[in-house]
């Protein structure tokens, strides 16, 4: 049973959509674990609508009791990325040429189970805690990437920070070196590690395979 869940942000609930098809894709361990493998039973899913996105991330095979937080990258130019679709790379290295940007997409404790959920909303405009400045365009034309960091096991008094933060509760040397100082600057350090675990990609719309 899940110990945690993140809910839709309360405005949104109020806001009438003009909803498009669900979109459905499949759940990959992050590289840096060493491989890429579909996670079976998880899937990942959007709603495109008129001036933003819905998405919801069912997951298993992370470790009972670490906090994990997911987070929710736009690319507002795919066609301008190096590959397709586009990679950590365009993100964090060519992101004015890519219009590219990373924010909070909610948090959760795992549960004894290893499954996790998280469901959350996007609005056109900037993303909540922002690494950079582009936000989130032209909802139908962004190619979005959804990725899972877990932060560890919970710190005493730290629990919150840890849900809502990059790096809350990690050690400086586990943040990837691509990462930029806003990330870094997203919590205080600590004696766990962060490891990026799993990662959906949703093309443009029409782009999807």
């Amino acid at each position: 049973m899940k110990l945690a869940t993140t809910t839709l942000i309360a405005a949104a609930l109020a806001t009438p959509l003009v909803a498009g098809d669900m979109e459905t894709s499949q759940v990959i361990t992050h590289p840096s674990q060493g491989d890429k493998t579909v996670v079976e039973g998880a899937t990942a899913r959007m709603n495109r609508y008129e001036d933003g996105v819905f998405v919801n991330f069912d997951t298993s095979g992370l470790t009972p009791g670490n906090v994990h937080t997911l987070w929710f990258v736009v690319v507002n130019d795919p066609a301008s990325c190096e590959t397709q679709p586009c990679t950590a790379k365009d993100v964090l290295k060519r992101t004015d040429a890519v219009s590219a940007d990373v924010g909070y997409g909610g948090g959760v404790i795992v549960g004894a189970d290893g499954t996790a959920s998280f469901n959350w909303h996007q609005s056109e405009g900037a993303l909540s805690g922002g690494w950079f400045t582009a936000g989130m365009k032209e909802a139908d034309d962004a190619e979005i990437h959804l990725v899972v960091n877990d932060h560890g096991p919970v710190l005493e008094g730290r629990v919150d920070t840890m849900l809502s933060t990059y790096r809350d509760g990690c050690m400086e040397k586990s943040i990837p070196a691509p990462m930029p100082a806003a990330a870094r600057a997203q919590g205080e350090e600590g004696p766990n590690t962060c490891r990026l675990m799993q990662f959906s990609i949703f093309r443009p719309s029409g782009a999807n395979s």
